[in-house]
């Protein structure tokens, strides 16, 4: 399993592993923690730049599957 330096992404990672494989619901909470995932990461890339925090916004969960180069 990969390892983050982000505690929050770390507990998503975490979280994720503790899934059952054969539970209807399982894309639904794959999507949900993606989104989580997401958000965190958006956070994190705007307090780099020095950016406020938006917190009004969806954010789509598959930037957080994406290579920094493809967003």
């Amino acid at each position: 399993m990969s390892v983050s330096s982000n505690p929050k992404i770390q507990e998503l990672m975490n979280e994720v592993e503790k899934l059952d494989p054969t539970d209807g619901s399982l894309e639904t909470k794959l999507n949900l923690i993606a989104q989580k995932v997401a958000e965190e990461q958006r956070k994190v890339k705007a307090a780099l730049n020095g950016q406020p925090v938006d917190d009004s916004g969806m954010v789509d969960p598959s930037d957080a599957f994406a290579c920094e180069g493809c967003q």
